[in-house]
């Protein structure tokens, strides 16, 4: 028969094992780099925080609505023109949040003049240091007071716009839910 002290230091022991266990694992696990955090978002957040004003742009939509905009590339060609479909259709199918949102194009000197002219959409002219950071192909997610969100690069393959395009509209969705600007 055990003795009665015994049972009870075991007992205890046991009950901060059970209690000190997932401590200790979850230090070790995070020590080691072995978890990856999980992200829902499929485009890239604009890091440092930047906005239209500190990279001197005139926003005629700042404080009006979101913005989806498209910066147009040097030379536009059938992907480009793919590129600028989606934007419409991702706007459209926006659906009732449509109203909070407003398709733009960015413009630089050096866009493709001809697109430029055939385009129905609200156009913004940007600057050399608005375009070294934002790329020709490249979609940009813009809240109502002018600061740029997410960005998209360029999808490697023409296959991967539709996807792209879906991933922008889940991020657009989720940030519409969630804002309480616009």
């Amino acid at each position: 028969m055990k003795n009665p002290v015994w049972r009870g230091r075991i007992l205890l022991l046991s009950l901060i094992f059970v209690f000190a266990m997932p401590v200790i694992s979850a230090k070790l696990i995070l020590a080691n780099n072995w978890y990856e955090p999980g992200v829902t978002n499929r485009g890239l957040l604009v890091e440092p925080s930047t906005t239209f004003t500190l990279l001197g742009v005139d926003n005629p939509l700042e404080e009006h609505s979101w913005q989806l905009a498209y910066m147009i590339p040097e030379v536009c060609d059938s992907f480009c023109q793919t590129q600028l479909h989606l934007l419409g259709q991702s706007y459209a199918a926006l659906g009732k949040d449509k109203s909070r949102v407003e398709p733009v194009v960015l413009v630089t000197e050096r866009s493709d003049p001809q697109v430029v002219s055939d385009i129905d959409y609200q156009m913004i002219e940007v600057t050399s240091a608005f375009a070294d950071r934002i790329q020709g192909f490249e979609y940009v997610i813009v809240d109502p007071l002018g600061q740029l969100v997410m960005r998209y690069p360029k999808a490697a393959q023409e296959n991967d716009l539709v996807s792209q395009s879906k991933g922008l509209l889940a991020d657009f969705r989720k940030l519409l839910k969630l804002s309480r600007v616009g």
